[in-house]
C-alpha cells in the first residue's frame, strides 16, 4: 500500500500506535528557534523500519509545519528547511542492496522529499576490492557520506534512527566487553558530527515494535535486511537470543537500561567538569607536549594539613578516574591518537602523575618513561611529567 502524501491529514486514519509516535516525534524534536522545520535536516534511511517510520514522521511534521505557514502567510512561498533522505549503498547483498535503494527513492518519491544516494561499490569490482563489510568502516563510510551531504545541502542536524532497544543492545555489547564510562553511557539523544553538524536520534526512547506497530497500522511497507538474523554476529546474538531472555524475567529491562544509561552520562559529565579543572590546576599543554606538574598535586596537603577544605580537594585531585580522564581531554587537545591506548596505559599515566602523594612512593621496577602508542614519549623528571610527540600527529 502506498503511504499518503505528507500533506493529507494521516492522522485522521492513524490509531494507537502511530499517534504515540506522531506525539513522541512533536516532543523529541523541538526547535528553540522556532518550527520544527525552521533548520534543514538530513534524514538517514536504510530502507528498514526504524529510519522508514522517522522519514514518514519528519515528512509528516514539516507537512503540518507548511500548512500553518500557509494558513496564517498565504503569500509565502519558502515555507520550511529542506528535509533530505540519505541512503548508502554498501553494496554487501547484491541486488537485495540496490532493491533496498530502489525502495527508499520511491518512498522518496511518494513523500515528495529529496534523495541523495551513494554507492560503495567500485567499477569493475574484483576478489581483492570488495566493499568492506566490518561494522566499524561501514559506519565510518555512512559517517563520511552523511557529513558531506549534509555540508552541500546547507543541513544544521542529521537525524538517525536509533531505537530504544538499539540503545539496550548497544548497553549490552559494550559492559560484557568491558567497557569503560563512556561506553556504559550508551548512545547519546544529540552528538556532534563536526563544528557545524548536530547528530539527532528522536527515536531513542521508542521500542523498536511500536516503530513497526505504527507503520502496518498506516500501510507502510519497509525492507528487511536476511542478515539480521544471523545470529554468529555478536549485536544480532544480543537482538534475538539475550535480550529476549533477560525480558522474560524482567519485562522493564530496556526501560531500567535507559536509566542507567542517562546516570552514566551524568557521571560523565560531572567527571569531564572536574578532569578540565585538574588539566587547569596541574597541567600545561604546548606544541605536541603536555607537561604535569606531579609537584603540585603534593604540595597542598602538606603545606596546609591543618586546613579540611584543601585537604578535601587534594583528595578528589588525586583520583584515579580524574586522571584518566583529563589524560584523555589532553590526548584529544593535542590531536594525539588514542586508538590504541588501553586502560593499562592511563592507568599508568594516572600512577605516575600521583607518584609524588605516594606512601611508599612506587617501586623503581616499574617503567616509567619510554614510549606510548602513536609514538608519545614519556620522560619522567624530578618535579613533572613531560609527554612529547616527535612530529604532529595525523
Amino acid at each position: 500500500m502506498h503511504p499518503p502524501h505528507p500533506d493529507e491529514p494521516s492522522h485522521f486514519n492513524a490509531t494507537a500506535h502511530w499517534r504515540s509516535l506522531q506525539d513522541a516525534i512533536r516532543t523529541s524534536w523541538p526547535n528553540r528557534h522556532g518550527r520544527s522545520s525552521d533548520v534543514a535536516t538530513l534524514v538517514g534511511c536504510s530502507g528498514g523500519a526504524d529510519s522508514v517510520a522517522l522519514i514518514r514522521l519528519l515528512a509528516e511534521l514539516w507537512a503540518e509545519d507548511s500548512a500553518a505557514i500557509n494558513t496564517t502567510e498565504p503569500n509565502r512561498t519558502r515555507v520550511t528547511a529542506p528535509l533530505i533522505v540519505a541512503h548508502c549503498n554498501h553494496g554487501l547483498r547484491g541486488k537485495e542492496s540496490d532493491a533496498d535503494e530502489a525502495f527508499v527513492r520511491e518512498l522518496c518519491q511518494q513523500l515528495q522529499l529529496p534523495c541523495v544516494t551513494h554507492s560503495v561499490r567500485q567499477p569493475n569490482e574484483t576478489a581483492a576490492s570488495r566493499p568492506a563489510s566490518d561494522e566499524r568502516t561501514l559506519r565510518q563510510i555512512r559517517r563520511e557520506f552523511f557529513q558531506q551531504t549534509a555540508q552541500q545541502h546547507g543541513c544544521r542536524y542529521v537525524a538517525l534512527a536509533h531505537s530504544a532497544d538499539d540503545q539496550a543492545e548497544t548497553m549490552l555489547h559494550h559492559f560484557i566487553r568491558g567497557t569503560g564510562p563512556l561506553g556504559l553511557a550508551g548512545i547519546a539523544e544529540t552528538s556532534d558530527l563536526d563544528t557545524d553538524l548536530v547528530v539527532r536520534r528522536p527515536l531513542l526512547q521508542v521500542r523498536r515494535e511500536t516503530l513497526r506497530a505504527g507503520l502496518r497500522e498506516i500501510g507502510q511497507p519497509w525492507r528487511e535486511d536476511a542478515s539480521n538474523q544471523l545470529t554468529h554476529y555478536t549485536r544480532n546474538w544480543l537482538r534475538h537470543d539475550v535480550l529476549p531472555l533477560i525480558e522474560d524475567r524482567y519485562p522493564t529491562a530496556v526501560e531500567a537500561i535507559h536509566r542507567a544509561a542517562q546516570l552514566q552520562r551524568e557521571t560523565n559529565e560531572m567527571m569531564r567538569r572536574l578532569a578540565h579543572r585538574w588539566l587547569e590546576m596541574h597541567t600545561e599543554l604546548g606544541e605536541n607536549q603536555w607537561i604535569v606538574h606531579t609537584r603540585r598535586l603534593a604540595t597542598p596537603t602538606q603545606a596546609h594539613s591543618h586546613n579540611r577544605e584543601v585537604a578535601t580537594i587534594q583528595d578528589w585531585m588525586t583520583e584515579r578516574p580524574i586522571i584518566v580522564t583529563a589524560s584523555q581531554l589532553a590526548w584529544d587537545q593535542l590531536g594525539w591518537p588514542r586508538g590504541s591506548m588501553t586502560m593499562e596505559h592511563w592507568q599508568r599515566l594516572a600512577m605516575l602523575a600521583c607518584a609524588a602523594t605516594m606512601t611508599p612512593p612506587p617501586s623503581d621496577s616499574i617503567n616509567h618513561t619510554g614510549p606510548f602508542p602513536g609514538g608519545i614519549f614519556l620522560d619522567q623528571q624530578m618535579d613533572c611529567l613531560v609527554l612529547r610527540c616527535p612530529s604532529p600527529a595525523n
